[in-house]
Order: C-alpha cells, then structure tokens, then sequence
C-alpha cells in the first residue's frame, strides 16, 4: 500500500512539475524549441516531362528550400506520373496521399469550378507579368487560398507562362479560314469556339500528333508556343498564330493544408518565399525557351501568323460574352472571379 502511494505521490509531483513549466511559458519555449528543430519532408509529385520548364523550376526549388531551411525542409520531386497522374494530383493532395504537387487548374474544376474559371481564361487580354500581378494581390490570393481550403489543400503559388496559340496546318488569315476548321479544343476555350460556330473535336494530348498527321483534325489549341515546340507538333502543321487567345495558362504549386499548417512559422517564411521565386522563375524560363523555340521551329519550316483584326474582335465578343453567360453560373466563386477579373481589367485600364 505504501507502495503505491509512493508511485501516485511521485506521479503527482511530476505532473505538478509539467503544468509548472507550461504556465510559466517555459515549458510552452522548450516544446516551441524542440519543435522549430524538427526535420520536415514534402513528397511532390510533378505532373509535368522531364524537358519542361516547371519541371527545372521546381527541381531548383527543391535545392533552394533545403539550403535557406540548413536541411529542415526537404522536398522530393517524383517525375510525372510515379505515384498519382496529373488529372488525380489536387484530390491526392487533399486527402493526404502526397504532400504536395503541380497541377493545372483545369483538372479539377469537377470539384472547384472556380479552378477551371481561371484557367486560360479565353479573351483575357492580360500577359504573364499582368497576371502574375494580378494574383499575387492579396485580394486575389487570399480569394485562392480560401477557395481551396475547402478541399483541404493550400494554394501554394501560381505557375505562368503565355496562354494558347492555334497551331493549324493550313495559315489562319481570316474569320472564313477559322470556321472551316476541326479545331482540337477542351474546356472553356472548345466553348467559346462553339459559340462561334467552329467544330471542336477533343483528342487527348499524347494523341494530338498522330491526329494532326492523319488529318483526323486541322489545327489543335493546347499551349503555348514552347509547348508547341516540346511536343513537335509543328512538324506536321506549320502555323502558329502569334497573338495569344486566352489570357496566361494558370497552372500551380498545390500542398497539403494539414502538412502546411505543421510547419513551425519561420519555415513558412522560407519555404513561402521559395514557391514564390519558384513562380518567377517558371515565367523567366518560358520566356527565355520562347526565342529559342521560334527560332528553332522557323529554321525547320514553322510559320507564325498574326490573326487579323477582325477575327481578333469576333473572338473577344464571343469570348467575353461567354464569361457572364455561363463561366460565371457554374459556381459562386467563379462568379465573383469573373467579378474580380474585371475589376482588375478596368484599372489596368482595358477596355471590354
């Protein structure tokens, strides 16, 4: 019996001692201590080839963070489609399978519509550093931020580079030529050319080639020109129009908000900087391919085409009007974006 009551005397005591040091704080600064010197790593799978641009970004990343965290933060990138595809990474990141990827927006528009809204957006006038600009406001981003807690996962930053060219085999000179063509199109851009009347065909990207050189389809829209170049298609339809038709492509950096949130606040800091340099430096080497890739593909045949006025104001009408019409009542949140983006417009002084 003695015994016992030394055994709960001396448990007593060592709880009284704990709830000491925790009132006083100094429990609460070792525990904060202890914590702030934990290791931390980030599973990451990429979406994108081994040649693209994210793809290098994100890799220095990966470097830069460990090296301004002295080793606390560690982010392993897995090539495209090691654990989970493209088209599953933002549900995967949510639920926690993996810590963090890069996805494009359009993806998961079934479960955010608002995503799919900002994706591209077809008739935004705006270029990369506009748009770049644009949400990196805190308006915006926090607009992000809220959005995709709902699902569990923290908008980490955007990735942007220049929006859709028309890539087509025959030279697109005028609103005829466009109208005659099985354009192969997806999301809000195959809606707008619908509204103008122009036959759209969905082919899945690996198979955009094959159905180029067959003649399955006459032009396609999926990227920019660098992206153009990456995947050849220039070699079996030589046009490229210059002008952009939708606004800068919006892809991201996603996490997991549970594994966000365990950081310590100091490695927030850093790793918040680095996915924003991380975003930066996506746009600096989209721009810096953009002149090799042109100069390449020209030397082997490609030529680039400046859309006509005419076209270029059909395209917007139909484009702008499709904002309102139906962009803005898939969901409230893509409303209140369309909202955001023309507000954006009218103080960048654009005129709709």
């Amino acid at each position: 019996m003695l015994k016992f009551k030394r055994k709960f005397s001396m448990g007593t005591m060592v709880f009284t001692v704990f709830a000491a040091l925790v009132i006083t704080g100094f429990g609460q600064d070792y525990f904060n201590e202890a914590r702030a010197g934990s290791s931390y790593k980030f599973m990451m799978q990429n979406m994108f080839s081994m040649n693209h641009p994210v793809t290098q970004a994100v890799n220095e990343m990966a470097r830069t963070v460990k090296k301004e965290s002295n080793g606390r933060i560690s982010i392993q990138v897995l090539p495209a489609g090691a654990l989970v595809k493209g088209p599953n990474i933002f549900e995967s990141v949510g639920n926690g399978s993996i810590d963090m990827g890069t996805t494009c927006s359009c993806y998961h528009g079934g479960i955010l519509p608002v995503a799919a809204t900002s994706f591209a957006l077809p008739g935004d006038p705006r270029g990369v550093d506009e748009i770049m600009d644009f949400i990196y406001k805190d308006e915006i981003l926090n607009f992000f931020r809220d959005a995709y807690a709902s699902s569990d996962v923290r908008y980490g930053a955007p990735l942007i580079w220049d929006g859709y060219t028309i890539v087509s085999k025959e030279p697109i000179e005028t609103w005829d030529d466009l109208r005659k063509l099985k354009v192969r199109a997806s999301g809000s851009i195959a809606k707008t050319l619908r509204k103008m009347e122009v036959p759209t065909v969905f082919i899945p990207f690996s198979e955009i080639y094959v159905a180029l050189s067959r003649g399955t389809i006459d032009a396609e829209i999926s990227g920019s020109h660098t992206e153009s170049f990456l995947a050849k298609t220039f070699e079996v339809a030589p046009y490229q129009t210059v002008q952009a038709i939708s606004g800068a492509q919006n892809c991201e950096i996603i996490l997991n908000h549970d594994k966000w949130n365990s950081l310590p606040a100091d490695l927030k800091t850093i790793f918040e900087k680095s996915l924003k340099d991380c975003s930066s430096r996506v746009s600096a080497i989209f721009k810096e391919k953009d002149e090799i890739s042109k100069t390449k593909m020209e030397a082997k045949g490609a030529e680039y085409i400046k859309l006509s006025e005419d076209v270029m104001n059909r395209w917007m009408k139909a484009a702008v009007s499709l904002w309102d019409s139906e962009l803005a009542k898939e969901s409230k949140l893509s409303a209140e974006y369309i909202e955001l983006v023309k507000k954006d417009l009218k103080e960048r002084g654009y005129q709709l």
